[in-house]
C-alpha cells in the first residue's frame, strides 16, 4: 500500500512540474499573515466528495471573494480567464484562516485541476491566490496512469491535520425510532445561522453525524434547517448530507437577514447579465424521473463581467408555491456578448399531473455588478407526468 501510494504521489508531482511550468499565474504559497490565502488543500492532494477550502480572504475594501477551479489541460494552451469556474457561493465577509468556500468534487470528473481565491474590490480590481496541481477521485475506475485507486484512508486527512478543525472522533449520534427526517453529514461540516457561508457558524456536524431536521431554508437555497444533539439549531447545505425523506413536506423557515458587510463603493460597470435561451429535456418531465435544465446565459452588456458567477435553479409548484425541487449552477467569465450553456439536472417527486414553473436566477448573490440587476430571473413552465409516482 505505501508502494502505490509513494508511486501515486511521485506521478502527480510530476505531473504538476509540466502544469507549472505552463501556468500563466505563479503559484502563490501560504502565509499565516496574507489577507489573501488558501491553506487548504496544498498542491498535490487528493480530493473527493465535499471539500472544505479552507483560507484567508481579508483584502481591504473587498467587495466579495469566490473560489474557483479549472480542469488543467496537457494538449492546450491554458487560458486562465474563460476556463475558470466558480466552486463555491461567493462571500462578502471577511475570513482569516477560516471556510472560504465549500467544492462539491462530485460535479466535475476526475483529473487534475487547479483552484483558486478570487477577491474582486470596490475600485474593480482583482486578486488571485492559486494552489494546483490536485488530483480529484470520486470514481476508482478512474484511477491516475492505470494504477489501483488509493484507499480512502491514506488520503483524507485527520481532524488534526486540518488547521482550525475539531480533534473529536466522529461517532454517528443514533436517533430513537429510524426517524426519516434526519440528515447525516456525508463529510465533517459547519452549521450556520443563515443559509449561506456569509453567516456566522454556530456547529458542526462530523461525518456520520446526524442531526434532526426541523424543516427547510424558505429562500429556494435548499439549506436544511436542523437541531444539533445540544440543542442548537442552525442551517446545513444540502450538498455535504443525505436525506431521505421527502423534501417538499417541510416547513419552510426564513434564515435571518445576511450580514451586513462593509459599506464600499460600488465599481463601475457596463456588463449586464441574462437568460436569452431555456429549453427542458425531456420537454415534459415525468415524476420522480431526473430531467435536464438547458440555460442559456449570456452577458449583453458592453463590457466584460468582473468575475465567474452561480446562477440558483428552483422547481417550484404553481398551485401550492412550494419548491420542489432546486439546484445550482456555474458559469465563468463572459465577455460582451458572450453566452455560456449551464446544464442543471432536477428530479421531482411530487405534485404529479400539474403546473411547475422553472425558476432560474442568476447572480443569487449579487456579486457580479450589472447595468441592470432587475433582469436576471427568468422561467419556463410545464405539466410534470405521472411517470412511476401515483
Amino acid at each position: 500500500m505505501k508502494i502505490r501510494s509513494f508511486l501515486i504521489a511521485i506521478i502527480v508531482i510530476v505531473l504538476g512540474l509540466i502544469v507549472k511550468a505552463q501556468d500563466i499565474e505563479p503559484l502563490s504559497v501560504p502565509d499565516d499573515t496574507a489577507d489573501i490565502a488558501i491553506s487548504f488543500p496544498p498542491p498535490v492532494w487528493v480530493l473527493s466528495g465535499s471539500v472544505e477550502i479552507l483560507g484567508t480572504a481579508d483584502v481591504l475594501d473587498m467587495s466579495n471573494y469566490v473560489v474557483e477551479y479549472q480542469e488543467l489541460q496537457f494538449d492546450t494552451q491554458s487560458d486562465t480567464e474563460s476556463k475558470w469556474f466558480p466552486a463555491s457561493l461567493p462571500g462578502s465577509t471577511a475570513v482569516r484562516n477560516g471556510v472560504v468556500g465549500i467544492w462539491n468534487t462530485t460535479t466535475v470528473r476526475d483529473g487534475l485541476y487547479a483552484i483558486r481565491l478570487a477577491i474582486n474590490t470596490a475600485d474593480g480590481n482583482v486578486q488571485y491566490f492559486r494552489v494546483s496541481p490536485l488530483r480529484v477521485e470520486n470514481d476508482p475506475q478512474d484511477g491516475l496512469a492505470g494504477l489501483p485507486p488509493v484507499e480512502e484512508a491514506t488520503l483524507i486527512p485527520t481532524p488534526t491535520q486540518i488547521p482550525g478543525r475539531p480533534t473529536l472522533v466522529p461517532t454517528p449520534t443514533q436517533i430513537a425510532g429510524g426517524d426519516s427526517s434526519v440528515v447525516t453529514a456525508t463529510t465533517d461540516a459547519n452549521v450556520r445561522s443563515g443559509d449561506d457561508v456569509s453567516y456566522p457558524i454556530v456547529g458542526y456536524l462530523l461525518r456520520g453525524e446526524q442531526a434532526t431536521v426541523i424543516g427547510l431554508s424558505n429562500f429556494g437555497s435548499g439549506w436544511f434547517y436542523i437541531e444539533l444533539e445540544n440543542g442548537r439549531r442552525g442551517f446545513i447545505a444540502p450538498s455535504v448530507v443525505q436525506y431521505n425523506g421527502n423534501a417538499a413536506n417541510l416547513t419552510r423557515y426564513n434564515p435571518p437577514p445576511p450580514p451586513t458587510p462593509p459599506a464600499t463603493a460600488t465599481p463601475l460597470t457596463s456588463a449586464n447579465l441574462q437568460v436569452t435561451g431555456l429549453k427542458l429535456d425531456p420537454a415534459s418531465p415525468k415524476c420522480a424521473k431526473s430531467f435536464d435544465i438547458y440555460i442559456n446565459v449570456q452577458n449583453t452588456g458592453s463590457g466584460s463581467t468582473s468575475s465567474s458567477g452561480i446562477l440558483s435553479v428552483n422547481d417550484r409548484s404553481v398551485r401550492t408555491g412550494a419548491i420542489t425541487a432546486s439546484t445550482t449552477g456555474g458559469f465563468p467569465v463572459l465577455q460582451s456578448g458572450a453566452s455560456f450553456v449551464v446544464v442543471a439536472t432536477l428530479t421531482v417527486d411530487t405534485y404529479y399531473a400539474e403546473d411547475h414553473d422553472v425558476v432560474i436566477q442568476l447572480d443569487t448573490q449579487g456579486a457580479i455588478p450589472e447595468t441592470n440587476e432587475g433582469d436576471n430571473t427568468s422561467s419556463i413552465r410545464y405539466t410534470l407526468q405521472q411517470g412511476t409516482c401515483g
